[in-house]
């Protein structure tokens, strides 16, 4: 066999080879690119979904505080105030609350008082509900995010004893 019948044979091959690997090294980094995204968005959604709660919690301790420390402006101390006698109009009171600092930026809660009634020993049963909710790109009016950004939101349930 000569050598340069062998070489004849063997032309192109190598090119073939070539762009075969090349090809399986860009869909394997496609995929990986696609997992490292896909990783990201569930960081994000977890962090966001845990700053959302912690918005929750964070304003039903502070209407629980609020309403122990004989606040006029708690909106238990309203709800139980217009809640007795009993009223069939009541309605359970609201209120907004705005978190400054970097902990809960982009975090806002609304946090309600509902008057539940009166146990055997005289104490007063309110219920709050503290709701927590956070954007991923800032809020464009009061409990709207802004246009593309993600909405979280948590809400969180307490039962309180009037302290009669």
């Amino acid at each position: 066999m000569h050598l340069s019948t062998t070489r004849r044979s063997q032309r192109g091959s190598g090119l073939v080879l070539v762009i075969f690997i090349i090809v399986v090294v860009g869909f394997v980094a496609l995929i990986a690119n696609r997992n490292q995204a896909r990783s990201s968005q569930q960081l994000v959604s977890m962090v966001l979904g845990t700053r959302a709660e912690m918005a929750a919690r964070s304003a039903a301790e502070i209407e629980i505080s609020r309403y122990y420390q004989y606040d006029a402006q708690s909106s238990c101390r309203v709800a139980q105030s217009q809640a007795q006698p009993p009223n069939p109009n009541y309605l359970p009171v609201t209120r907004n609350i705005e978190f400054q600092g970097d902990g809960l930026a982009q975090c806002k809660a609304q946090v309600s008082c509902e008057y539940i009634g009166v146990l055997d020993n005289q104490q007063t049963v309110l219920q709050i509900t503290s709701e927590g909710r956070c954007c991923s790109g800032g809020w464009s009016n009061d409990w709207e995010c802004l246009s593309g950004a993600w909405p979280w939101q948590r809400t969180i349930q307490v039962g309180v004893r009037g302290d009669e």
